[in-house]
């Protein structure tokens, strides 16, 4: 943590130095290399507007006043983000056509349209959503509901208790270290108990929550000790687990999105919290789009959910929805920051939202207790995630800040 906050400290006394450097700096005049640059990129139409420039040299000698592009100019101006702008780089431009991968073929069409180039591409590798033929056996649970003309709740037989346990665990070690949307200890106790007691019902928040959870707990297993989806030139492949169509936990993935549709549509804590895990797997599934409109959804319910109702940011409730509200933070501006994407808005909200207290971690630190089912070391390590996630928040607002300054 020491390396961290020190780290994080540098970064910040290097980016005020950038911004008071740019502060003093003088306008930029027709002989700046920024100007000469902006005039090779405009073409024919800079020529056009520099030659109907000195006609008017009253204009000219006026002191230097910021002013929008002319429509011509903007129609000629493509965005390139920074991870674009860095293939324009001459070694790496020329290593990358050296390289004889065939994505190098590609370089002239992502340089010369940015980010729909790039999204294309995504759509074309995706024509259809994932499989929905794959599911889990079940059997009604509570049979006499259907005769008061209410669904009957089922129970999957395939899906032990030793299968959840294993499941809400390797979930709970891995993608919740990185986004800590949920409790561990109120997900197990109260979410799994009852689901194990009463089954899975339609229009049931926790249903569709705890199938989401497994099935990202299936990806976390099969994705470290399963085969390699494929074998080129000899080299296995680095993503494990199931194939690109049929991914790991897709089966119970489709038991959670045949309930999702009943409850899609509201603005609690919970539902954001569904699209955030949704967004997740669509993410380890590497289905890119999917993921972007599932944050887009969450952080959209997000923004209702607080600025529609009274929070009590002390509780344990509005701990977890701090918690959800940096992960749409963060998650909307991956690809926001990267590839140009739209924002929802969420992000000027946060000034009005703390930073997550992460309560139980501090009550367990308070109380001694540690989970039965996970070592003293495991619990040790859990006990510490919060930080790392505090750290991402703090270098997120730093990159902003720094993407702000260089397209203002």
């Amino acid at each position: 943590m020491v390396h961290i906050l020190d780290t994080l400290t540098r970064l910040e006394n290097k980016f005020d130095n950038l911004s008071m450097s740019r502060g003093s700096r003088t306008p930029p005049d027709d002989h700046s290399p920024a100007f000469a640059t902006s005039s090779l990129a405009a073409g024919s139409s800079a020529t056009s507007l520099r030659d109907g420039s000195k006609g008017s040299e009253r204009e000219a000698n006026q002191t230097f006043r910021p002013k929008r592009f002319p429509t011509e100019l903007q129609q000629q101006y493509q965005h390139l983000t920074v991870p674009h702008k860095i293939m324009l780089w001459p070694s790496i431009y020329i290593h990358l056509i050296n390289s004889g991968i065939s994505a190098a073929s590609d370089l002239q069409y992502v340089l010369q349209e940015g980010t729909p180039f790039i999204i294309k591409r995504e759509l074309q590798k995706h024509l259809s959503p994932l499989p929905s033929d794959a599911g889990l056996p079940c059997f009604a649970v509570n049979v006499g509901a259907a005769e008061h003309g209410q669904s009957s709740n089922v129970a999957f037989p395939t899906l032990t208790v030793q299968q959840i346990q294993e499941y809400s665990d390797a979930y709970f070690n891995t993608f919740n270290v990185l986004y800590p949307v949920l409790n561990r200890e109120s997900f197990m106790n109260d979410i799994v108990a009852r689901l194990l007691r009463e089954g899975y019902g339609d229009g049931d928040v926790d249903s569709v929550l705890a199938l989401f959870v497994f099935a990202l707990g299936q990806v976390a297993l099969e994705g470290v000790f399963d085969r390699p989806v494929s074998i080129v030139d000899g080299k296995p492949s680095g993503i494990r687990g199931g194939t690109l169509e049929h991914p790991p936990g897709l089966a119970i993935f489709n038991e959670g999105r045949r309930r999702l549709g009943f409850v899609a549509t509201q603005c609690s804590l919970e539902n954001v919290q569904i699209l955030l895990l949704q967004a997740t797997y669509y993410e380890a599934c590497a289905r890119h789009l999917d993921f972007w409109r599932s944050t887009v959804a969450a952080s959209m319910a997000c923004q209702v959910l607080i600025r529609c109702q009274t929070i009590d940011w002390s509780s344990s409730t509005g701990d977890l929805i701090k918690r959800a509200y940096w992960t749409c933070i963060l998650s909307e501006e991956l690809y926001h920051l990267d590839l140009d994407m739209p924002q929802t808005g969420i992000h000027t909200m946060e000034d009005d939202v703390p930073l997550p207290y992460f309560q139980e971690v501090n009550d367990h630190d308070h109380m001694g207790v540690y989970s039965p089912q996970v070592p003293m070391a495991g619990s040790e390590d859990r006990n510490q995630y919060q930080y790392y996630f505090l750290a991402m928040i703090a270098l997120r607002r730093l990159i902003a800040r720094i993407h702000g300054v260089i397209h203002e």
